[in-house]
């Protein structure tokens, strides 16, 4: 569904063009990236006299984390209903459900989580293809499909294992999954792949 038009008064139509030294730009660009915001939008509230906050550094990286986990759940939500299998619908749980549970409240993992950002995009997009493919009435190859399960796999595996360990605040946290079990087309679980 496409955005409602913007009354005239409300379009932005004029552009401002300024010139600023290598510095300045990076500057600017810091501090656009320290308040979570894109850099065209940080340079026009600041030149409006607005004055961004920096948002912290973990809120920005969860929400990167949430973005792709919930990208990730709806493709396969759709790669369920479409096929009718149920391996992707507990995919869908688990990305969009019971990992987002696991990770909430965990500042402890913000490093490990900022490192698989690239690698669970990376995953998300083979299998938003496959979403692509099947939405569109195409069979999915099955070693697409092993592809798919085995990127999303190794993009998430960090994070559940971090995930499920015991903390310094919890010990009964959970138990890690079984090492040695090999790949599989299941989600990680409590208690083991």
């Amino acid at each position: 569904m496409a955005r409602p038009r913007k009354s005239p008064a409300e379009q932005r139509r004029h552009v401002v063009n300024i010139r600023l030294t290598d510095a300045e730009l990076a500057q600017l660009k810091t501090h656009a990236a320290a308040a979570g915001m894109p850099f065209g939008r940080y340079a026009r509230e600041t030149v409006l006299g607005k004055r961004p906050r920096a948002r912290p550094a973990q809120l920005i990286i969860f929400q990167k984390l949430l973005y792709e986990l919930q990208s990730a759940a709806t493709n396969f939500q759709q790669l369920a209903d479409v096929t009718g299998e149920e391996v992707y619908a507990r995919w869908a749980r688990y990305t969009g459900g019971q990992l987002v549970e696991q990770l909430l409240g965990r500042n402890d993992l913000a490093e490990l989580i900022e490192a698989q950002i690239e690698p669970l995009n990376m995953a998300g997009h083979t299998v938003n293809r496959l979403a692509h493919m099947a939405n569109s009435g195409h069979d999915v190859p099955s070693e697409l499909r092993g592809e798919a399960f085995e990127a999303m796999r190794a993009a998430l595996e960090p994070l559940h294992e971090a995930s499920v360990a015991p903390t310094a605040a919890n010990k009964d946290a959970g138990t890690p999954p079984k090492e040695g079990a090999g790949p599989s087309h299941e989600p990680p679980s409590r208690g083991g792949r």
